[in-house]
């Protein structure tokens, strides 16, 4: 949550926040890919979870990361139509 009401001044930390969330995800299907490879289920705070069921989470992990994604870009894009009205506004002092 941190991540999508951060205020992003470059495409840098766009990228790398992006980067970081999709990373993340993809760590733990790999993960869980691993443990399913060895046994059927993977132990998960004292529940049991199926391979078929550990898909359909990982699916919507993907499926938020992608919302998440969109929001961080949105604000992006926002602090940068912000900071261009300021600096149209204000006159250069040269």
């Amino acid at each position: 949550m941190i991540l999508i009401f951060r205020k992003y001044r470059n495409i840098f930390s766009v990228i790398i926040s992006i980067l970081l969330i999709f990373g993340i995800t993809t760590a733990v299907l790999i993960w869980g890919m691993t443990v399913i490879e060895k046994e059927r289920l993977i132990q998960f705070f004292n529940s049991s979870i199926s391979s078929d069921e550990f898909y359909y989470l990982m699916a919507a992990w993907y499926a938020a990361d992608a919302v998440c994604s969109a929001l961080i870009i949105r604000n992006h894009i926002a602090y940068r139509k912000i900071n261009a009205r300021e600096n149209r506004k204000t006159p250069n002092n040269n």
